[in-house]
């Protein structure tokens, strides 16, 4: 069954499906929780963590309501410190990409997330077991996926 006919940067930045999402690259799929809206850009938490989602077709859930957000793991940024926007998450492993390393880990009530954080040339700071803080890359667009 075809689920998307598009070309392929609209598959991977704006995917119709979960199955599209997770079909062509890496997507965190994280149940979020609705809390508001500015236009187009809707405010949803997964956890502690803030997030925004696209609408595209202008249509947005209710107050409170629970719908899963797709994050690319580009997206995500991960830092040493806390700082508001941010949400604590538990570094499980460390694999090297290359120019990047991925982090997998846990956000609050065991919710698995996939960062991929630059390579840095003097080291990097965190190791299996750190808490990293977690929090979305500004301008991401994390498209919010059919249940």
């Amino acid at each position: 069954r075809i689920e998307q006919i598009a070309p392929p940067a609209t598959l991977y930045d704006r995917p119709a499906t979960k199955f599209v999402a997770s079909f062509i690259g890496t997507m965190n799929l994280l149940q979020s929780r609705f809390v508001g809206r500015d236009g187009h850009r809707l405010r949803f938490t997964a956890g502690t963590l803030p997030l925004e989602a696209i609408s595209e077709t202008g249509q947005w859930p209710g107050e409170g309501e629970v719908r899963t957000i797709g994050v690319r793991p580009e997206d995500l940024l991960a830092a040493a410190e806390a700082a508001p926007g941010t949400a604590p998450a538990r570094v499980n492993s460390i694999v090297f990409h290359g120019r990047t390393l991925r982090l997998h880990a846990e956000l609050g009530q065991g919710m698995p997330v996939v960062i991929d954080a630059p390579r840095q040339a003097e080291g990097f700071q965190f190791s299996a077991g750190d808490v990293a803080h977690v929090s979305l890359r500004r301008g991401a667009n994390c498209p919010m996926l059919p249940s």
